[in-house]
């Protein structure tokens, strides 16, 4: 496989498009349950709070490959949507990447200092101009450009109608549960899964001329 460039980055697409869901279902599954994750709580689950944190960070990392496989499907059909919706969604991604590994400072902190001065240190650190337009405001152009791709998709005819209303349900859906159980608000990412899912199936049952021509 390594050998045929456009079979590899097929299944590389594919696997990612299947991958970034579950991954994001399994971060929010495990992650610390109340919208305020005050030291105690960080202290009081550490595998937890380190488990969910990672699980978040490879969602991140798998959903780049997941873009570049979105556009590639969109190259011969609107060229100019696809370099838009990867070019937002790429930044964001990246950003997102690096925004997950806060969680691990913020643990530490809740582990080696008194609580006060670890919600300060937090909060200072989260009002950063750096941190907040340099990373956690670029992380939310993820989901714009995922579904510029798919309403693309859709536009093109190459996916059905209901990809870009699943993803915006898979987008909202975590912000309309904030402050139920960890068990609910993973249900946004079983939105994510049902369109992400039916694309990466077609995608890794694409013979690789089709893969390569499209």
């Amino acid at each position: 496989m390594l050998k045929d460039s456009d079979l590899f980055r097929r299944n590389v697409a594919g696997i990612a498009m299947l991958a970034w869901p579950v991954l994001e279902f399994l971060a929010f599954l495990t992650s610390p349950p109340g919208t305020d994750h005050t030291p105690a709580v960080f202290a009081s689950r550490p595998v937890q709070v380190q488990t969910s944190a990672l699980l978040f960070q490879w969602a991140a990392m798998a959903l780049i490959p997941a873009i570049l496989g979105l556009a590639h499907l969109l190259r011969g059909r609107m060229p100019r949507t696809g370099n838009l919706g990867a070019a937002i969604g790429l930044t964001g991604a990246a950003s997102a990447v690096a925004l997950f590994t806060t969680d691990f400072y913020d643990l530490a902190l809740a582990q080696t200092v008194p609580a006060e001065q670890a919600v300060r240190v937090t909060e200072a650190a989260g009002a950063l101009g750096g941190f907040v337009y340099g990373m956690l405001l670029p992380g939310f152009l993820a989901h714009v450009g995922v579904l510029t791709l798919m309403t693309g998709l859709a536009l093109a005819k190459a996916g059905p109608w209901w990809l870009p209303p699943a993803t915006l349900m898979g987008i909202v859906g975590p912000f309309l549960t904030m402050g139920q159980t960890p068990a609910v608000q993973s249900i946004g990412a079983l939105f994510q899964l049902a369109a992400f899912g039916w694309v990466g199936v077609r995608v890794l049952r694409m013979p690789v001329a089709g893969w390569a021509a499209a």
